[in-house]
Parts: C-alpha cells; sequence; structure tokens
C-alpha cells in the first residue's frame, strides 16, 4: 500500500490516511503512541510502502526512520546522475555522494562490462521501491540491472526491418541525446533516424543537448558562445558522438536508438509546442527557423 507523507502534514492527518489504507487499526492508539513518545516531529516526510495492519508502533518507528522503511522513488527519464543521487538522498535511500562514488566504482562497472568511467546513462528511470539506508553499491547495481533487462527486452521484442549498426554503448549514448532532445512520442524514432543520417553522412549532429550538458542548468535557448564551447561533448564543434551519455535514457529512447526511423530528414527545429519540423535540405530548415516561435 502506498502511502505519501507530505512535507507540513499533521499528525491527525496522518492518522487520518493510515487508517482509510487499514496500515493502522486504531487511531485513537495511533495518536496516543505518538504523543506519549514523541514521534510527530521526527516523522519523515516520503513515499512508502507499508503493508495493510503495519501496527500503531510499528509505522510510527517506520515513519520515525527508527527502523529501515520501504520508500517509493520515481527517477525521471533524462535525469543526471546527480540528479538520481539528490531524489534518492531526499527519499533517505542512501547519501548522494556514496551513491555518486558507486557509479564510479570500477569493480561495478567491469561486473556489467561497462567500457565508461560512470554509470552515466546505465541507471534506468523507473518507479523503484528501495528499504532507506540501503548500501548505494546495490542501489547502483539494481539500477544498471534494470538497465541491461530492459535493453534485452527491446532487442528481443521489438519488431523492426533493420536495427541501428552503432556498437551498444553508442547506443546508449545516442538514445541519451534522443532523450534531451524529444518530447513527442511519435518523434523520437524520427529524432534518432536523423541523428543516424547525419553520423553516415559524417555531419556534426549539431544537438542542443550535448551543449546543455556542459552548462549549469538547462537553457530554452542557447547562445552563440554557448555553441563555441570548447569540449568534445559539444557536437557543433566535434563529429560524431559525444565520448558519452549525457543522461540516463528511458525505455523510448532506447527503442529509437536501437531501431531508429528510416528516413531522409537531416534537421529538426522545436515548434515551441514540444514538436518539432523535420526538414531535408537546409533551405527547408532555415525557412522552418524562420517560422519558429523559438527564434522569435
Amino acid at each position: 500500500m502506498e502511502v505519501a507523507i507530505r512535507p507540513g502534514q499533521g499528525i491527525r492527518t496522518i492518522a487520518d490516511t493510515l487508517s482509510a489504507k487499514q496500515v493502522i487499526g486504531s487511531k485513537p492508539l495511533f495518536l496516543f503512541y505518538a504523543w506519549y513518545y514523541n514521534y510527530a516531529p521526527r516523522i519523515k516526510p516520503n513515499r512508502y510502502r507499508l503493508p495493510v495492519g503495519t501496527g500503531e508502533r510499528h509505522v510510527l518507528k517506520l515513519l520515525a526512520g527508527e527502523e529501515p522503511a520501504l520508500v517509493m522513488v520515481t527517477i525521471p527519464e533524462g535525469y543526471v546522475m546527480s540528479q538520481i543521487a539528490k531524489a534518492l538522498a531526499e527519499r533517505g535511500v542512501c547519501p548522494a555522494d556514496s551513491f555518486l562514488s558507486a557509479c564510479m566504482d570500477t569493480s561495478i562497472l567491469g561486473e556489467f562490462s561497462m567500457e565508461a568511467p560512470t554509470a552515466e546513462g546505465y541507471l534506468f528511470p523507473e518507479t523503484y521501491e528501495f528499504l532507506t539506508n540501503s548500501e548505494p553499491s546495490e542501489v547502483v547495481r539494481r539500477l544498471v540491472r534494470q538497465f541491461f533487462s530492459v535493453l534485452a527486452e527491446l532487442r528481443d521484442s521489438t519488431p523492426a526491418p533493420r536495427p541501428s549498426s552503432l556498437t551498444p554503448s553508442q547506443t546508449v549514448i545516442l538514445a541519451s541525446i534522443v532523450e534531451r532532445e524529444a518530447r513527442v512520442p511519435e518523434e523520437y524514432p524520427r529524432i534518432a533516424g536523423v541523428f543516424a543520417n547525419r553520423l553516415r553522412r559524417r555531419l556534426p549532429l549539431q544537438s542542443c543537448a550535448t551543449v546543455e550538458y556542459l552548462l549549469p542548468e538547462r537553457k530554452g535557448r542557447l547562445s552563440v558562445a554557448d555553441t563555441k564551447l570548447e569540449s568534445p561533448y559539444n557536437t557543433y564543434l566535434h563529429l560524431g558522438l559525444p565520448p558519452g551519455p549525457i543522461c540516463n535514457p528511458g525505455r523510448r529512447a532506447l527503442a529509437a536508438a536501437l531501431y531508429p526511423e528510416r528516413n531522409d530528414y537531416l534537421f529538426f527545429v522545436a515548434r515551441g509546442d514540444g514538436s518539432h519540423t523535420f526538414s531535408r535540405t537546409l533551405a527547408e530548415h532555415a525557412a522552418a527557423i524562420r517560422t519558429s516561435p523559438q527564434y522569435d
């Protein structure tokens, strides 16, 4: 049973929620224990997984962090390692710095045959259940295992005439770029197809998302100076894929990178509503830019 305890929620409201979900049998007894043992100020806001009939005293110990509790953590598609680390720390799963250290642990990377300096790109975004105060290395392993499980599932079950010719690591990098560029579900494979075409023709990807990866925070529109930042991740300056993933892609982006749409588009520009205008020639692209609200 999922129970959300929100910041600032009063003890009586919490009692009502727990009673309605049958986690506790007696609201008066719960309130008495909360008062007698001074639990109210120690309750930690979180999304908990609490069985029916947990009981008044036991649930207070769980909510106060006296015993490990099962909490739910949602990792959105496109998060980078630092954002995942922060989300896990806020839920009490493990400290952010310890999680980031585990993401760079060569023994874990080797265990999954990842030829990368970190687990960036391989931490699968999904809703998980973790015990509070979990071992960071096991948390990383769980996210990475889920990544490879989903990747294998997509390879085995996705019907497509011709898969991408990219290596596994290149596929993850492309998927991470698609994840950051695409917004509309049906455009994921089309955007992957555009990048596949540009790679094949040895044209720079010119992905704003790879430049945004270098910035302290994402911007609605890059400046000319941004596109001139010197880095192997700047796909305006350097041919090919960047040296590593720029985020952790989800199922849709991975499927698109594995099976890009076969098209002859070389350009796309945002329309301002999440969708894009796709073009085959530079002249078409220039016209699309002139009509895009993003460039008003």
